[in-house]
């Protein structure tokens, strides 16, 4: 099973797509990665269908880095 990180790490690059070892957990998603609030929001998007969860709205505004969706993803599967 793949990790949180992993997860985010690959979803990310798909739509992105950039290489998933050139991501980083403090790799910043709009200023490293060149994503735009489209993107990234596709990619939260994936996240919540590829694991069946729900993120809020206002936790979401504070995804900034790979790790922050991560750690988000890894609370909404433990809630």
């Amino acid at each position: 099973m793949e990790t949180e990180f992993h997860l985010v790490r690959r979803i990310t690059a798909e739509v992105l797509g950039a290489r998933e070892d050139s991501i980083r957990e403090r790799t910043r998603f709009i200023e490293d990665l060149g994503a735009d609030s489209f993107e990234l929001f596709e990619i939260m998007t994936r996240i919540e269908e590829t694991c069946r969860v729900s993120f809020d709205a206002e936790a979401l505004k504070k995804v900034i880095t790979v790790r922050d969706a991560a750690a988000l993803l890894a609370e909404a599967e433990h809630a």
